[in-house]
């Protein structure tokens, strides 16, 4: 049988997104199945009805919640969001049961079709949290950077994110999400040629700053995707920032078809090295909320 991912996990960038963080409230499970399984359906449907927003979405499960919902059969390397703490650095864990994401060109359709999802899923799920994102500038970062400059492109996005070696959930994703939220005033007291040097890049144009010129380790440096035997690390970034003047970040979601790639980049990040060094950039930004999923594809979750 052909299977297919769900929409969203390797959609180019769209200008707006929400994300919902749900709790399901009913134990018939096979109820909820069945709700789940139109969800894909549903994101079709609005976006032919809105075709020029290139509206596309998926739904995601929780790990704590995978075993409720499907007894029977789990990813293989599905497991809960990975220890990240060390020195002042943390990255607590707060699972939800689903997460639902719709990103598109418009802001209404995206409300739309959250509506349309809502309603159909009805009193079934309760919302602990809805994440407005957006664009900003030309795809940059509120620290003013390019996001994620090193994402693959194109074809490679479709084939980094899929599962390959577990026919079982062929075409499913392994998402992680970290919700993190940034000092923006404290950020922007730093001269722009520190910043760059946190960053390890170029502001403008987002190009590596060469190492001899660097006399600190940079973003750039622990947050490469290759690991120490110079092998690629397969993960797309589906970043959008969020935020209102009160309060503002980044929503991370990492897809991925090797979930361990993720944990090792991560650990990349937050674990400090034999040398002591770690992505200095997290001593700007703060992880608040961190969970792990997995997005079956649309065939899973019909027929499961």
């Amino acid at each position: 049988m052909m299977t297919q991912a769900q929409t969203g996990i390797y959609a180019e960038p769209n200008l707006h997104g929400v994300t919902l963080l749900l709790n399901v409230m009913t134990d018939d499970v096979e109820h909820v199945r069945r709700k789940l399984s139109r969800v894909p359906q549903l994101i079709d449907d609005l976006d032919q009805r809105f075709s020029e927003s290139m509206l596309n979405g998926f739904v995601a499960i929780g790990s704590d919640y995978w075993d409720v919902l499907y007894p029977d059969k789990r990813p293989l390397q599905l497991s809960g969001f990975p220890e990240l703490n060390d020195g002042d650095r943390q990255a607590p864990r707060e699972s939800s049961d689903l997460l639902l994401t719709i990103r598109s060109d418009r802001f209404d359709v995206n409300f739309q079709a959250a509506r349309t999802l809502m309603e159909w899923l009805g009193h079934d799920v309760e919302l602990l949290d809805q994440m407005n994102t957006f664009r900003y500038m030309d795809g940059r970062d509120l620290l003013g950077f390019i996001e994620a400059p090193d994402n693959p492109r194109g074809m490679r996005r479709r084939a980094v994110t899929g599962v390959q070696d577990d026919p079982a959930f062929a075409d499913g994703s392994y998402v992680f999400m970290q919700k993190f939220r940034y000092d923006l005033r404290r950020w922007e007291q730093l001269s722009s040629d520190i910043q760059e040097h946190v960053m390890g890049r170029k502001k403008v144009t987002g190009e590596r700053i060469p190492e001899s010129v660097l006399n600190m380790v940079t973003h750039a440096q622990k947050s490469r995707l290759i690991d120490g035997k110079e092998q690629p690390l397969e993960l797309l970034r589906q970043n959008m920032p969020w935020g209102n003047l009160r309060d503002q970040g980044l929503l991370a979601l990492y897809c991925t078809g090797k979930p361990q790639h993720v944990v090792q980049w991560l650990k990349n990040r937050y674990i400090a090295d034999d040398q002591g060094d770690y992505d200095p950039l997290l001593d700007y930004i703060e992880a608040v909320s961190n969970a792990a999923y997995f997005a079956p594809s649309i065939e899973f979750l019909k027929g499961a």
